[in-house]
């Protein structure tokens, strides 16, 4: 039995290209679970189609090269699994989505994929206190400047302000 590949099939045959690219699109305004019901699909085939979008999208962009990014990272499930998620703070879109976990090696992970010539024109990264996110960003892209998010100096300020407050009142 011969098989032909059709071009126009979505990764899932029973989808077509066209119409995984409507989910996908769907997707942008609406929850998964919102879209599965307005299309009468299952919740699991419109987030395989959504993810099949998004793929599509990020290799239709190409690699950025952006001035401002923003590193932060997000919780997969229970249980400290992270991931990094890197933004382009001039368009105001994430840019990339990876690693292992939240470590140095991790991190850098992010400028090889960039490559040497765009980590070049970072000029601003910013990010929250944590070590392996500066160690890396110092590392790779030496010339941006690494502004940290106001909600951890504040934190820091905070602490410091309560550790010396219950001195002043003896």
């Amino acid at each position: 039995m011969k098989r032909e590949h059709l071009d126009f099939l979505a990764d899932n045959p029973l989808y077509t290209r066209r119409f995984a690219f409507y989910v996908g699109r769907r997707c942008r305004s609406a929850t998964v679970k919102e879209v599965a019901k307005e299309l009468h699909l299952d919740w699991h085939a419109v987030k395989v189609l959504d993810k099949q979008y998004m793929t599509a999208q990020l290799a239709r962009a190409g690699t950025p090269g952006s001035k401002a990014i923003g590193i932060d990272e997000i919780s997969i499930r229970k249980g400290h699994t992270y991931r990094i998620v890197v933004s382009d703070l001039i368009r105001r879109r994430p840019i990339w989505f990876g690693g292992q976990d939240r470590s140095e090696a991790s991190m850098a992970q992010f400028y090889d994929w960039l490559g040497p010539k765009k980590s070049a024109g970072i000029r601003l990264a910013v990010m929250d206190m944590w070590k392996p996110f500066r160690n890396a960003t110092t590392d790779k892209a030496p010339q941006a400047a690494i502004l940290f998010e106001k909600f951890h100096v504040i934190r820091h300020l905070t602490n410091a302000l309560e550790s010396v407050a219950p001195s002043t009142h003896d």
